[in-house]
């Protein structure tokens, strides 16, 4: 009697035509493994590109947005050092005051860790930004 360490059967059909060489190959490949065909489009919607582009439009307000928090903390040693020091001390009114006062409309949420903090820029379920500042 012939002992099988595995606890499932072994059909031929689970293996490609390869690793059978010398069995014909009765079945055609999976329909997930063929190549896709352009009159079905299969489970996938048709392709509307309006949210893409608006979702493109509006993320450059925020990328705009980021930029001026950036410029302010590149050219001023004392904003960054204030906000550093405020995240340090997890005083978050303090750090969400001073991205405030660079001029930011756009909602965001900041969190910190020891070595950096990250800022999480939104737009009303649009599109979100992550901006991550290392220290």
């Amino acid at each position: 009697m012939y002992y099988n360490p595995y606890p499932y059967f072994v059909y031929p059909n689970y293996y490609p035509a390869w690793v059978m060489a010398n069995q014909p190959t009765t079945q055609l490949p999976s329909r997930h493994l063929a190549m896709p065909d352009p009159t079905n489009r299969g489970p996938f919607p048709s392709i509307n590109t309006v949210k893409l582009k608006t979702s493109a439009k509006r993320i450059k307000v925020i990328m705009q947005q980021a930029q001026l928090l950036t410029d302010k903390i590149d050219e001023s040693e004392q904003f960054a050092h204030d906000l550093m020091n405020a995240a340090q001390q997890s005083n978050k009114t303090e750090v969400e005051k001073l991205i405030a006062s660079t001029g930011i409309t756009v909602k965001f949420d900041t969190t910190y860790t020891p070595d950096g903090f990250r800022i999480l820029f939104t737009d009303s379920g649009c599109c979100k930004l992550t901006l991550i500042l290392g220290w």
